[in-house]
């Protein structure tokens, strides 16, 4: 697989409640993914594959026999979505052989994959686990596949660039260097949690500059800066932050 990069946001309003419980999702940081949540995975549309790693636990008192049924949304002609489960990839809806969990027991084989070949798009897939001996516990989880766009490439006008973060891993500030040209009505960057929660955001002002986000009060981990131009969704890179 080549370039791939995740950013992660919830859309919509995220429900709780008792059914699913026993189901719990989590990324490769150990972070806690709510049920109902879309995640969303960017990549190129040359990229050989594009996955998305998701950990589940069971979080209940017995034994848990999953079953998983995928609901592709949408999708672009020509892509191809599976899952990979267990020691095998699954082309069709639902896996032959169940995955069964003890009590606490974290497991790490799920994961969502796409061949975009070539296509540009959003890619929509949600993933239900359930239990086969009680189907109304169930949990799910929505992959959203994002190649619209080469990533962390500039547009074809040029009308801006923005340095790598530095330093990165960074301990109490952050700093960008950027040129705009005049056409540019706004710019801004934002920085977000690996679950989408945004903690910073920094207007550019002018037409060259260096930019500084203080990251003193962030906790230590991983996140993602993104520069958005007028709106629209420029590039999406990685931020460490380390104390």
């Amino acid at each position: 697989m080549r370039k791939m990069l995740l950013f992660i946001f919830f859309s919509g309003v995220i429900s709780f409640s008792s059914i699913g419980q026993d189901i719990q999702f989590f990324n490769d940081q150990n972070i806690q993914i709510p049920n109902n949540a879309s995640i969303q995975i960017f990549g190129n549309p040359t990229d050989d594959q594009i996955k998305s790693v998701v950990w589940i636990k069971n979080s209940g008192h017995e034994n848990l026999t999953l079953g998983l049924k995928k609901e592709v949304i949408s999708a672009v002609d020509g892509s191809h979505n599976s899952f990979y489960w267990g020691s095998s990839i699954v082309q069709n809806e639902a896996p032959d052989v169940p995955m069964i969990l003890a009590p606490d027991q974290l497991n790490k084989d799920f994961a969502a994959i796409l061949i975009p070949n070539y296509t540009k798009g959003i890619h929509r897939i949600r993933y239900t686990f359930f239990d086969t001996n009680k189907p109304e516990n169930a949990a799910s989880i929505i992959i959203e596949f994002n190649t619209q766009m080469v990533f962390g490439s500039f547009n074809d006008n040029l009308t801006f660039s923005l340095s790598d973060a530095y330093p990165n891993p960074a301990e109490s500030t952050v700093y960008f260097d950027f040129t705009l040209e005049q056409n540019v009505l706004e710019a801004k960057i934002i920085i977000r949690t690996l679950l989408g929660s945004v903690v910073a955001e920094h207007n550019l002002e002018g037409q060259h500059g260096k930019a500084s986000i203080n990251v003193d009060d962030f906790v230590e981990g991983i996140y993602f800066y993104s520069l958005m131009v007028d709106s629209e969704l420029k590039l999406t890179k990685k931020l460490i932050v380390q104390h």
